[in-house]
């Protein structure tokens, strides 16, 4: 464009050859959409389905997230499990999203088996994302009581339902991608002049501004379903103090781009560990659910924008490539420290993180006791998607978003969306540059096992899936 419209050749130039260009550059535009879709020509057919089921919790049960010992006393926007059943040739995969807050390991694999029973394809066919609403059921134990009547009644059989239900509606569909800037999220660790980190607003500091939408239209040329990929804690309603369940932000997105659109659509959340909403207030939450739509609305407009965007629907490749992820752990806490640590802990006043800091401890003792303090590693399955030039990165962690971004840019694939809170939830992962400065995420991440991963554990992560790419 810069060359066929520069000053020189417009001064030189006629009305008619000016026409005569645009007529060109038309035809040259039109011969490369068409040339783009036909390359898919002679695949087997991408076939799809998309199903949603309701799974709000009955009222009165506490929320994983904030701390908050309030039980619930209303529904403000239903939560929701989405399933989205994609097949390409003998390959199928299903891909949930579960709007809640973090779905513990043992749960996970549990849901990937029944799910994966329900879709006729094996357990690490199935990925389980989490959107991280603090305002849904206890679904993982971190010093809390997870909510078995919950999880036994209404998730597990909601769960299967909406996987049976996307199978049975697959229909054969063509895919198309764009991606937009978005300001939903900031990185949350303010630094104070005394150079301690809380949690606030860094706005200099790094996190991921990329949202891509991906919608699935069938042959009547109408969209049915959509994904939207962009990183931000659902921390947007606060604790404030707020005893209504609900989606947070991304539930008003979700339903603006649904209106928009006419489809069904699920959303993923990226590596969020440190990256908050964008509150007008200035903090790392708000302080109502007034707050919670506001920013949801800038997201809505934001995957509209994008949605608008995407110029080129076609026949695309499913492909999986499966592995292990191995992160190696930091050296054990020495025997001597671990009773001194215990000592205070038992000594002071109970607190939000007592029970489960005297048990790690407890833990920690019971492995010098074994003698199990050598060296060992986090090893956990993973199951890499790649849905033409997209590929679906599963990340049990809530790890920091320049992970995300590192692993974006090594990747040789156009569109690499790390899923965080996904396929199983392990408490924080920081990347290595901001273990010094301490901070919340840090805190948690040092007490969050008896061996947590090691400081370079996101070099790892990050090398660890770039090989298994290879198999895509």
């Amino acid at each position: 464009m810069t060359t066929l419209f520069s000053r020189h050749v417009y001064l030189r130039s006629s009305v008619p050859g000016i026409v005569a260009v645009l007529v060109a550059f038309v035809v040259m535009t039109v011969a490369t959409v068409s040339t783009a879709t036909a390359s898919t020509e002679g695949a087997d057919p991408l076939k799809a389905g998309v199903a949603r089921e309701i799974i709000t919790p009955k009222l009165g049960g506490l929320f994983l997230g904030y701390g908050s010992p309030r039980g619930s006393t209303a529904v403000h926007d239903d939560l929701t499990v989405t399933a989205l059943t994609l097949e390409q040739g003998k390959t199928r995969v299903v891909l949930m999203s579960v709007t809640l807050c973090i779905i513990g390991n043992d749960l996970c694999a549990k849901l990937r088996e029944l799910c994966g029973e329900a879709a006729g394809v094996p357990a690490s066919h199935v990925i389980v994302a989490a959107t991280h609403t603090h305002s849904g059921p206890i679904t993982a134990s971190f010093d809390l009581d997870v909510d078995t009547e919950y999880i036994d009644e209404i998730l597990i059989p909601k769960s299967i339902a909406a996987v049976k239900a996307s199978v049975q509606g697959m229909k054969l569909t063509t895919m198309g991608v764009a991606t937009t800037n978005t300001l939903v999220g900031i990185n949350r660790r303010q630094l104070l002049p005394n150079n301690r980190v809380i949690l606030g607003q860094n706005r200099w500091g790094i996190y991921d501004p990329e949202m891509t939408v991906i919608s699935f239209r069938g042959e009547d040329g109408k969209s049915f379903a959509n994904i939207v990929h962009c990183t931000a804690h659902c921390t947007a309603i606060g604790n404030s103090p707020n005893t209504e369940v609900s989606r947070d932000w991304a539930g008003t997105m979700i339903d603006r781009l649904d209106q928009e659109t006419g489809a069904i659509t699920m959303f993923f959340n990226g590596m969020q560990g440190d990256v908050s909403p964008r509150m007008a207030n200035g903090r790392s939450t708000g302080s109502g659910m007034a707050d919670a739509i506001e920013v949801g609305a800038m997201a809505g407009l934001d995957a509209v924008r994008a949605y608008k965007d995407i110029r080129v629907y076609r026949n695309e490749d499913v492909v999986v490539a499966t592995g292990q992820v191995r992160l190696p752990h930091a050296p054990i806490m020495p025997l001597e420290e671990a009773k001194q640590e215990l000592a205070k802990i038992e000594a002071a006043a109970p607190s939000r993180f007592s029970t489960g800091r005297k048990n790690l401890l407890t833990k920690v003792i019971e492995l010098h006791s074994k003698g199990e303090t050598g060296e060992s590693h986090f090893v956990y399955d993973q199951t890499l998607v790649r849905v033409g030039s997209v590929v679906f990165v599963p990340v049990p962690f809530e790890a920091f978003s320049e992970i995300s971004l590192r692993l974006r840019d090594y990747s040789k694939f156009g569109h690499t969306l790390a899923l965080g809170c996904t396929n199983g939830g392990n408490n924080y992962l920081p990347s290595q540059d901001q273990i010094v400065r301490g901070g919340y995420e840090i805190d948690m991440w040092m007490w969050s096992a008896p061996r947590r991963v090691a400081e370079n554990a996101d070099v790892h992560l990050i090398n660890e899936n770039i090989k298994l790419m290879e198999g895509l």
